[in-house]
């Protein structure tokens, strides 16, 4: 695992919330309950213009996405589970 900065604490495995930041955010969270997530990959991608992004899977689901920092919030560190 890469920790990019000592400022963001978000690592592989933490369980993470959803932010209603976007359209498609606030649709998943009040449609289909999609507010917890587990975070699967930090890295830089392609689609954000080469900035770290965020792959991170529902728990309950195999849906997944990529959000960027600014989506999400720590809900449970990986540590504490």
């Amino acid at each position: 695992m890469v920790i990019y900065s000592s400022v963001d604490k978000i690592k592989v495995g933490d369980i993470v919330e959803l932010q209603p930041t976007n359209q498609r955010n606030r649709q998943l969270r009040s449609q289909e309950k999609k507010h917890l997530w587990e975070v699967l990959q930090i890295c830089p991608v392609i689609c954000f213009a080469g900035e770290i992004g965020y792959d991170i899977k529902h728990v309950g689901s195999d849906h997944s996405r990529w959000v960027r920092r600014n989506e999400i919030e720590v809900d449970t560190y990986k540590e504490n589970l």
